[in-house]
């Protein structure tokens, strides 16, 4: 870009992407595709229910799958605004 060009008072900069403000899209769109994940959520939720009743355990498999889950409904949603 022009940086290495001055700012001359009354004159408007050119604004750069660098002057706009940046706002993520990822956390709103993972939290709209939620919703088609129920699934994999109320498994993960059950786990975590039998673990935290046994004292011992992990829902590492659960998580995942329901992550792999919003992440296959999430990636084309963000990469169509970010094209």
């Amino acid at each position: 870009q022009a940086s290495y060009l001055p700012h001359v008072p009354g004159i408007p900069r050119h604004r750069t992407m660098a002057d706009a403000e940046v706002v993520d899209q990822k956390p709103r769109i993972e939290k709209e595709c939620h919703s088609s994940c129920t699934g994999q959520w109320g498994k993960y939720e059950a786990c975590v229910k039998r673990i935290t009743a046994k004292g011992s355990g992990s829902c590492e498999p659960w998580a995942f799958d329901y992550w792999t889950c919003v992440d296959k409904c999430t990636a084309p949603r963000l990469f169509a605004v970010l094209k």
